[in-house]
Order: structure tokens, then sequence, then C-alpha cells
């Protein structure tokens, strides 16, 4: 018994950020552990030595928050929705304290591993119950798949499936590049890559398109030369995959489709393949136009795209009168309409922060800190549609996996 509870007292910060993606799918209950996390902030301001290594920590950490918060703390004093603009300013100061107190609790290397470890599992589980649901039309608990989407364990919210999988991919993969054999590797990208092109959610494709050539590069290094053959098999796995995808489900046959219809079709046709955003694009871009300097105010869109949008609009038509845009669909353009040009400048700011950053990073940082910075880019990666960046879920994943990266970096070093 003791030694028991020895253990959950060490290992208890690394199960509770797996227990963040074992909850993802299921509404907003990841937002507890997140906040357990954020509450430990403050138990450890209780130690002199954790003073130390926080503010040592926060030399990565609060830099980047700035980046992020700034501007929405200035978009809410003259927001469309400031009721709104505000608790989300305020609300926001969580994943600061969350990211801050990861940094620390999981500091040592087998903290970290062990979140890889239990992850990679984690997600080579969704993707295969995402197969089990495909061919059976309810997954491994029983749950029916969505009418418009294959959703597994995310239920209702069958968008998330998809994208997540391929933007927390990097989990996985760098797990099995670094403990399971090279036929492990390609089994578990097979596996994702598999489960994002049947879940039918273009943003996810285009995800994992990019999470595709960072590993052909990568496997052209000395240190991956175990793996180089998996080079040559990257390419076949893609294809077996897209056409056993394409032969599998009527879901991304009809994604397909119309994608390729958004090349060679008209202006309705293309509104059409793009889910209809062009005119949310279009509204996004007059939003910023007439609010230039710091946006319409973080997550007041719905609002201010009553305003900005035209008397015919099919967003507006769908949705019963009422706003059914929530967001702008793509990081730049939330950033824009939201925060404006200050938001636009802490984004550049962030970017450039991080960069100058890595300079001081030695080699095996970047390698501890690689799959956490990878999967921020991903989640970022500006050409591509987004779910609501300055929303619950997007932001949490964010500042989760930035507190895994701060976590990665030497203490020593960072001082």
């Amino acid at each position: 018994m003791n030694l028991f509870l020895r253990r959950v007292q060490h290992d208890w910060a690394s199960w509770l950020a797996v227990s963040f993606i074992a909850l993802l799918p299921f509404s907003r209950l990841a937002e507890v552990p997140l906040s357990a996390f954020a509450l430990s902030f403050f138990v450890l301001l209780r130690s002199a030595e954790n003073r130390v290594l926080l503010r040592s920590s926060a030399r990565f950490v609060l830099p980047l928050f700035l980046c992020y918060w700034i501007p929405i703390l200035l978009s809410s004093f003259d927001s469309m929705d400031p009721h709104r603009s505000w608790e989300n300013t305020f609300a926001a100061l969580r994943f600061l304290t969350a990211a801050l107190a990861m940094s620390i609790l999981l500091r040592a290397p087998s903290d970290r591993e062990r979140v890889l470890r239990w992850t990679a599992w984690l997600l080579v589980f969704w993707a295969f119950d995402g197969f089990v649901q495909l061919f059976l039309g309810r997954d491994l608990f029983g749950i029916a798949m969505h009418p418009d989407r294959l959703n597994a364990l995310f239920v209702k919210r069958y968008q998330f499936f998809g994208p997540t999988l391929a933007m927390l991919s990097p989990l996985v993969l760098e797990h099995a590049r670094r403990n399971w054999p090279s036929w492990g590797w390609a089994l578990a990208f097979t596996l994702i890559l598999g489960a994002v092109m049947i879940a039918g959610m273009r943003a996810g494709w285009l995800t994992m398109a990019v999470v595709l050539g960072t590993y052909m590069v990568l496997m052209l290094k000395r240190e991956n030369r175990e793996l180089r053959r998996s080079v040559l098999t990257i390419p076949v796995l893609v294809v077996i995959v897209i056409a056993g995808s394409y032969l599998a489900s009527p879901l991304f046959q009809q994604r397909l489709d119309v994608t390729h219809a958004f090349t060679t079709g008209t202006e309705a046709v293309k509104d059409a393949s793009s889910m209809e955003r062009i005119p949310i694009f279009t509204n996004a871009l007059r939003m910023y136009r007439a609010h230039p300097v710091n946006g319409v105010g973080v997550r007041a869109f719905p609002v201010a795209y009553m305003e900005f949008a035209d008397p015919d609009d099919i967003i507006i038509e769908k949705s019963g009168g009422v706003s059914g845009a929530t967001h702008a669909h793509n990081v730049i353009l939330e950033v824009m309409s939201d925060t404006g040009t200050i938001g636009l400048a802490g984004l550049v700011l962030a970017l450039v922060f991080v960069i100058a950053y890595r300079r001081k990073t030695s080699p095996s940082e970047r390698w501890e800190a690689f799959p956490f910075a990878l999967a921020v880019i991903l989640i970022l990666f500006p050409l591509n549609s987004h779910f609501a960046i300055y929303g619950t879920y997007t932001s949490s994943l964010i500042w989760f996996l930035i507190g895994l990266w701060g976590a990665s970096l030497r203490k020593d070093v960072m001082s």
C-alpha cells in the first residue's frame, strides 16, 4: 500500500496529463485535468525551489502567453459582444498557470515518456475504433456512426475526430520512432492515416500531408537510418490507404468528389465544396477592414457576422435567420477579425520568439520537445481550415502542448 501511494505521489502529474488526452472526446471533461494543473500552480508557489523553477519556465511560457493574451485583452474593450469577450479574457489566464505548472511537474523525462507512451496507445485505439465503426456501423462501445461523419468516441462532436487524430499524430509517431521496431512505426502511421482519411474531414487530410512531408525529411537523417526503409514504404502505404479508404468509405468518396469539384467548378460549386465557407472568409475580411486595430472582439464573431453579412447570406439562411458562423475557420482570418492587427502582431512576435529561443536550446532538448512543438505547428498551420483558435477546445489543446514543450527544456539552461 505504501509503495502504491509513493507511486501515485510521484506519477500523478503524468497520469493527469494522459487523462487530458483520454477525455478530449467527451464534451468539456478535458477541462478537469487542465484546471487541476492550473490550481496546482498555486501549490507549487509554496516551495522556494519550485518558485525558482517557475521563474525559469516563465521565460519560455510567459512571452508566448502574452503574445496570445494581450490582443485578447485589448480586443475586449470595444467588443461587439463584450460579455463573451471579457469572459474569455479572464478565463484564458488558466492556460498560463496550467502550462507553467506542467513545465515543472513533468520536467522528469520519465514523466514525459509516460505521457507519450499512453497517448500513443490511446490514439492508436481511437483510430482502430474508427475502423470498427466504419465497417460495423457501431464502434467498440456501441456508439452508432453519425449520419454526417465518422465520430467514434467523439459522438456528436464528430468534426473533431479526424483532425484531432491528425494534429496529435506526432505524439504517436515520435514514440513509435523512438521505441518501436520500424514495422511498428509504419503500422501506426498507416492506422492513423487511414482513420483520418475515412473520417472525411479535409482539415485532417491536409494536416496528415504536412506530417507525411515532415517525416519524409526526418527519415533521411542519420539518426533514423534504421527507419530509412520506411521512406520507400510510405508512398506505397499512402496509396494503399487512400485507395482502401475510397472503396470502404462513402464519406471519403463524397468528400473527395466535392474537393475535386472545387478545382473545376463554378463559384457556386466552390462555395459548396468549401462547406460554404467563402462567405465566412469574406465577412471575416470585412470585419478586419472595419476594425483593423483590435478587431471585433475575441469570440464576438457570431454577433459581428450578423452585421457584416449580405442580406441573402447562405449561412444565415441555413441557420434560420441567426448567425450560423461561430468563427472564421482559418487561424489568420480569425486573428484578424477577432483581435485585428494587434493580434496579427502577437502571432508574428510569438513565431519570432520561438525561432530565437530555439537557438538557445541543445540538440537533446529539441529532440525532447519535437513531438509537442510539431503538434502545435500542425494546429496553427495557416494553410488549412481550423476550429476556433480562441475557443476552449483548441486553446486548451495548444496550451497543454506548450506545457509539455516547456517541460522538455532543461531548467538550468533557461535560468
